[in-house]
């Protein structure tokens, strides 16, 4: 595990170096918990990105990849919401 301090500015921001956010794949969103007194943060991908990444590579027709395309969306939902 490793173990980083971070410095937290006047309005609350803590900015995680680049080479983390790399390493852990955080973009533009994250999720946070708190619990017993332990903040946590996971980086959030967008469903929009993983579609786009998905239409791009594995095109082939608009029907075909219908199907697909949906059982990826639903299984992004149920990954952030779990």
């Amino acid at each position: 595990m490793k173990r980083l301090s971070l410095k937290v500015d006047s309005k609350g921001r803590i900015q995680v170096p680049k080479e983390l956010r790399d390493q852990l794949g955080m973009r533009r969103e994250v999720s946070v918990k708190v619990e017993n007194g332990t903040m946590t943060i996971e980086p959030i991908e967008r469903i929009f990105d993983r579609l786009a990444g998905e239409v791009r590579f594995n095109f082939t027709s608009v029907a075909g990849e219908l199907p697909r395309l949906r059982k990826a969306a639903e299984e992004e939902l149920l990954r952030q919401t779990s």
